[in-house]
């Protein structure tokens, strides 16, 4: 009986309502390891498996202490909210069951609690997966759109349901099969904050928070708008650090070149949106704009339909090519990966290899590629890599890369070439370097 409640839940034939502690047992089995599928600050997550599809279990963890009261008012306020950019909410369950122990040869009664909310299964994962620098992963028409829908959801949260998210961050957006964003997880934060633990304890991402809310305890919609403003930078860039927007716009400017895809919509799209995330991340509260004010500032810029003037210090950078190389995990020494350098500018380009171990063999690793010309870089493993986590490892090699007077050598190219300088941009690009295992035998068959 309970599982065709659920299943008409998920089909949405039925309201979200309490569910039976045995019935999210039964559709995780028993929460095992096989169906673990994430852990975060408030709790771990498990796949239930139901006859029309597949739902998010996730069981809060019994060392926060949440009273009755504000988990049902939380719960209260999950079932009320329903929009595309929010993972939907389906159920819940609060069960609290007396058991006798046996501590220190006395015999005492305990509580014990089982918190749990059940969500819409969302199948491509966190966005933290996809982050990635501007010249791989997502194209950038995906990256606009998922920022879009994230400003979207968060416009609802906070002017439909005066809901503020607290955690907003990459792991707590979920993508869907059509990579349409999905917040989760806001009032999970505000559960544990108005705990018991509130004072020893605030759950919160250091990177996102706002300082306000670090510092002082001290929370408001405007909290959530600084979290978006890393969120956005990350998102455009793959970094959390303060961007420098003219080397970004190159970086953009030679991905979308070589792809076809150059339009002016793109850079009047990068460029607002850093401006934004710019101004979301000012240290004074009162001078973040609200989500509405973003909204509004990406609308405008649609509606604009790309009429934008192209920076005019744009100019090309050095092709790196492939971006990723791979290595078996039992090495070779006989095998190597040669990158290509490109310069198809008119200035002469200087370059240098930085290589973040010893495990690598770079030839050569600095020079000088002349204007419409290209270099090749032969890199070798040397060493053997230990252990492979989930199969592989990775580690990168950094090329540098800025324009030089052509009467340097490659002998005259030191460090200092590559300080950042007015006038003198220096570009940076990462190769992924990948060890893999090679398939077992009854994975290839």
């Amino acid at each position: 009986m309970e599982l065709n409640i659920l299943e008409r839940v998920v089909a949405g034939s039925e309201e979200p309502s309490h569910l039976d502690l045995s019935l999210l047992q039964s559709i995780t089995e028993n929460f095992s390891k096989q169906r673990k599928i994430g852990v975060g600050g408030c709790g771990e997550v498990y796949k239930g498996i139901l006859r029309n599809g597949i739902v998010a279990v996730k069981r809060l963890f019994n060392s926060r202490t949440i009273k009755n009261k504000m988990f049902h008012r939380e719960v209260q306020s999950l079932i009320t909210v329903r929009h595309e950019n929010i993972v939907r909410f389906l159920g819940y369950c609060s069960f609290t069951e007396e058991r006798v122990f046996t501590y220190e040869g006395r015999t005492i009664m305990a509580d014990i609690r089982e918190r749990l909310l059940c969500f819409e299964y969302i199948s491509n994962g966190s966005l933290e997966n996809y982050l990635t620098d501007e010249l791989r992963g997502l194209e950038w028409h995906t990256r606009y759109e998922i920022i879009v829908g994230i400003c979207k959801g968060l416009l609802y949260l906070h002017k439909d349901k005066n809901i503020v998210h607290m955690d907003l961050k990459l792991a707590n957006i979920l993508l869907d099969d059509l990579m349409v964003p999905k917040i989760t997880d806001f009032g999970l934060s505000r559960l544990d904050n108005n705990s018991q633990e509130v004072t020893t304890s605030r759950l919160f991402s250091p990177v996102y928070c706002a300082p306000e809310y670090s510092r002082e305890g001290k929370s408001s919609s405007k909290s959530d708008i600084y979290s978006l403003g890393v969120l956005v930078i990350e998102l455009v860039t793959g970094s959390k650090n303060e961007p420098d927007l003219t080397k970004v716009l190159r970086r953009w400017r030679y991905r979308w070149i070589k792809s076809s895809k150059h339009t002016p919509l793109g850079y009047q799209q990068v460029t607002k949106c850093l401006e934004l995330a710019q101004r979301c991340i000012q240290i004074n509260l009162t001078t973040r704009p609200d989500i509405v004010y973003v909204m509004d500032e990406l609308n405008t810029v649609d509606s604009k339909g790309g009429q934008f003037q192209e920076i005019p210090c744009l100019e090309d950078m050095l092709g790196i090519e492939p971006l990723e190389i791979h290595f078996p995990f039992k090495l070779d020494p006989q095998i190597s990966h040669s990158i290509e350098l490109t310069n198809d500018t008119d200035d002469y380009i200087a370059f240098m290899t930085k290589a973040r171990s010893r495990r690598f063999r770079i030839e050569p690793e600095k020079g000088i590629v002349p204007p419409g010309s290209k270099c090749s870089v032969t890199v070798t493993a040397q060493a053997q890599v230990n252990a492979l986590p989930n199969n592989h490892h990775k580690e990168e090699i950094t090329v540098l890369s800025t324009r030089v007077d052509g009467g340097l050598a490659g002998m005259d190219i030191t460090g200092d070439v590559f300080i950042e300088k007015e006038g003198n941009v220096v570009d940076e690009v990462n190769v992924m370097v990948v060890f893999d295992r090679p398939p077992l035998a009854d994975e290839e068959s």
